[in-house]
């Protein structure tokens, strides 16, 4: 008996009924118990943190596993703003996505729409990788007369 959830399992759930239904599948579903989710997490690393809920759980698992962004905030950084939101919509991220990538760089976003909040996302991940270049070496430039 193959009771165990997989990540191909995963994404032909998100396929089907898209990222908000799968959570809500995996929440309410009786085929998957919430240690099953529970162990799914720890074989993938996904910090889930103590005493998570089967919602919890299930949110956590979809989110990692239909990661539109996948390039690292180095790559991100790398590039320019008009990358930056081509890359997005190409992709074709969440807001919760862009949220969560603002939130390791400590920014909150007060935006309304998808499309504010890609260009907002675009301009402060940029304006961070230009920082460090200028901040990594090329100060020395900046301080002559």
């Amino acid at each position: 008996m193959h009771d165990s959830l997989s990540i191909d399992d995963i994404k032909a759930l998100v396929g089907i009924v898209g990222r908000q239904g799968a959570i809500a599948a995996l929440e309410v579903g009786t085929k998957h118990k919430l240690q099953q989710l529970s162990d799914f997490a720890k074989r993938n690393s996904i910090d889930i943190g103590q005493k998570a809920t089967k919602k919890t759980l299930s949110s956590a698992i979809v989110r990692y596993v239909d990661r539109r962004i996948q390039k690292s905030l180095d790559e991100l950084k790398k590039m320019s703003k008009e990358e930056l939101i081509a890359y997005f919509q190409e992709v074709d991220c969440e807001q919760e996505d862009l949220l969560e990538l603002l939130s390791t760089i400590d920014l909150k976003a007060q935006v309304k729409s998808k499309s504010a909040l890609i260009e907002f996302a675009a301009i402060q991940i940029q304006s961070l990788g230009v920082f460090e270049r200028l901040s990594n070496g090329r100060t020395k430039d900046l301080t002559r007369p």
